[in-house]
């Protein structure tokens, strides 16, 4: 009886260590201060930016209510 042993491959090795340096990386970047700011920086005016929308929303309302439908207008 033969047997052959097959060479075995690096590939397997190769792939799975560039895997776990790409998520000890991707922790490590995720954890820094860096990305909080830059989280924060895109955070805050997008938050801004829906407050005032929301005001501008209801300033509109009261508006077009006041326009539309007057308090001193007499019914026909």
């Amino acid at each position: 009886m033969t047997t052959s042993t097959a060479p075995k491959s690096w590939v397997p090795v190769v792939a799975w260590t560039q895997v776990t340096l790409g998520s000890v990386g991707l922790v490590g970047v995720l954890a820094s201060p860096a990305a909080a700011v830059v989280v924060g920086a895109v955070a805050a005016p997008t938050v801004l930016a829906c407050r005032a929308l929301v005001r501008a929303s209801r300033k509109l309302d009261r508006i077009m209510a006041e326009e539309l439908d007057p308090p001193d207008r007499p019914t026909p």
